[in-house]
């Protein structure tokens, strides 16, 4: 499995006590409006409930409160935000 750290397509950005995880799934033949997407303490997990599968499991390095997961969709562009614990 790939780290979030090598993934191309997965940038993790910290600041002012928040952790945003943007997801780029541009190109991909995948209905972004209809992902579910779930956190615990340091995992972000996106689904596809159309084609019944994983689309990518995401390593937070930090803590995060998975009660505080936020999620919006641009363009194929799916920012997460989550505080940190």
């Amino acid at each position: 499995m790939m780290s979030s750290a090598e993934d191309p397509d997965v940038d993790i950005l910290n600041k002012n006590g928040l952790v945003n995880v943007y997801v780029d799934l541009r190109g991909k033949e995948i209905n972004t409006k209809r992902l579910l997407v779930r956190a615990d303490n340091s995992h972000v997990y996106i689904y596809d409930p159309d084609s019944n599968s994983i689309v990518k499991i995401i390593y937070v390095n930090d803590l995060i409160d998975p009660s505080t997961l936020s999620v919006s969709e641009k363009n194929g562009i799916i920012n997460i935000s989550l505080k940190k614990t």
